[in-house]
């Protein structure tokens, strides 16, 4: 019996070890949710959400072709890039958007007003990317119906202009029209810096100067 109380003594120091132990870790993990927590709820806080959409609308003298991109988070939108495909297939500059996707009756006497997508978007603030317009008569009435036709009844063979953005998080989605209305996550966005909006303008100011 000699032995009892040390073998008791020392058996109590090592349960009382494990049990430090075991707060400590259980301490430590609690910490660690809180942070993951707190670190979820700081990229709920900002979060932007963009919708890009395309409009129609016709006034007294001209005819007008929108595509609008709004932030509808609760945060500001990295915009990293701008894309716009048809059918599938990258546009390349103004003169391709202008022959694969207008009739030819709207492939002169347009007016044109661009704003380059790379920035910043704050939360609630609407940018109008691109603004094509026509005056009314010489054949553009018909044809603006019969684009306009065309691009609620076929959307896959029209143009998808898509944004790829990010949050301050550096958190990124992809966002476009039609399918794509709805934004995906992405990793990163890949293609940052090739601007479709840029090079429209700069394939309008190269065609003005050529004229």
């Amino acid at each position: 019996m000699a032995g009892g109380p040390k073998t008791l003594r020392l058996n109590f120091e090592t349960v009382a070890s494990i049990m430090a132990m075991l707060i400590g870790a259980s301490a430590l993990f609690v910490a660690w949710d809180q942070a993951q927590i707190m670190r979820k709820q700081q990229h709920a806080s900002v979060i932007p959400i963009l919708n890009v959409s395309g409009g129609f609308s016709s006034a007294r003298d001209a005819h007008v072709m929108t595509v609008s991109i709004r932030n509808d988070g609760i945060g500001p939108a990295i915009i990293e890039s701008a894309a716009l495909t048809i059918a599938g297939e990258d546009v390349q500059g103004w003169p391709d958007l202008r022959k694969r996707f207008l009739p030819e009756p709207l492939r002169a006497h347009y007016d044109t007003s661009l704003d380059s997508t790379i920035g910043v978007l704050a939360a609630g603030e609407r940018s109008e990317a691109i603004r094509i317009s026509w005056p009314r008569g010489e054949g553009r009435d018909e044809a603006f119906e019969a684009l306009k036709a065309r691009v609620f009844s076929s959307p896959g063979d029209n143009a998808v202009f898509s944004v790829c953005y990010c949050s301050v998080f550096d958190r990124c989605w992809r966002a476009g029209a039609g399918d794509r209305a709805r934004p995906e996550p992405v990793k990163r966005c890949g293609d940052a810096g090739e601007d479709v909006v840029a090079r429209l303008l700069q394939t309008i100011s190269d065609e003005t100067r050529e004229q």
